[in-house]
């Protein structure tokens, strides 16, 4: 069965109104966006808002306090704003998830093509720790630095959070086993990954390791996005698009079990 939503590409303008059609037999999650939950989108069974920067927390609060199982949040500096990593950023976070069970850590991590790795790697490896110590899944953004991300797991080995969430995973595809295994990471692929190296990443990724995510802030490009990476996905793992909707709502839900217990 298929349904037909109304999508505005320019506010205010029905010119560029479009309809998009889907189905309606897909489990639509999104592991990965920047969409508060309102309005509340019925199709979407599952959402992770990412915070970026200190602004987005009370956002990110207000979610974690919500009495729903289908939105939850993260806390954290994204490599691209450590300048607003202040003094007291160690502190803050602890507090914030000390007091809040249900949030989770990120979007941390590093990112090649931004500047000062070293303080990069000192925010980085301090919200890690912090997300150790509450036995909180991180959701890491990583781009053109795995090996210094390698570097820090391997420092931490006997320390780390609970689960990983790679978001727009762009690693090296023969290194997905030994990072599921070793470091309970998922791999989350977007839009994005519709090119030949992400095919790839895509196809070696195992069925129950593997997300779909939007990194937007738009909800208008929610459902077409998530439809678009589900059936790309199916394609590579030769399931149907019903089959590997549901098997990708099971891996979120097991990630989610870490700060909220899924009956």
């Amino acid at each position: 069965m298929y349904k037909t939503i109304r999508i505005n590409t320019h506010e205010n303008l029905v010119a560029d109104t479009i309809f998009y059609k889907y189905n309606q037999n897909m489990i639509y999650t999104d592991s990965h966006c920047h969409i508060r939950p309102e309005p509340e989108n019925p199709d979407i069974a599952c959402r992770i808002y990412n915070s970026a920067r200190a602004i987005d927390w009370e956002n990110a609060i207000d979610i974690s306090e919500r009495d729903d199982d289908k939105n939850f949040a993260t806390i954290g500096i994204h490599p691209w704003y450590i300048a607003d990593a202040g003094a007291e950023f160690e502190t803050a976070i602890a507090e914030i998830l000390a007091s809040h069970p249900n949030l989770m850590v990120g979007e941390i991590g590093l990112d090649k093509f931004k500047p000062d790795m070293d303080r990069q790697v000192e925010v980085f490896t301090r919200q890690l720790e912090i997300a150790a110590r509450f036995r909180r899944p991180i959701h890491l953004h990583c781009v053109g630095a795995w090996d210094k991300v390698l570097h820090i797991f391997r420092e931490h080995e006997r320390n780390m959070p609970p689960a990983v969430l790679a978001h727009g995973f762009t690693g090296d595809p023969s290194q997905i086993e030994m990072l599921a295994n070793k470091y309970n990471m998922y791999f989350s692929y977007s839009v994005r990954a519709d090119n030949e190296t992400n095919a790839t990443r895509v196809s070696k990724t195992p069925a129950n390791r593997i997300l779909a995510e939007t990194d937007t802030f738009d909800a208008g490009e929610e459902i077409p996005e998530l439809d678009t990476i589900i059936n790309m996905i199916a394609a590579a793992h030769n399931y149907d698009a019903d089959e590997m909707s549901e098997q990708i709502y099971q891996n979120i839900q097991r990630i989610i079990s870490y700060v909220r217990p899924i009956a």
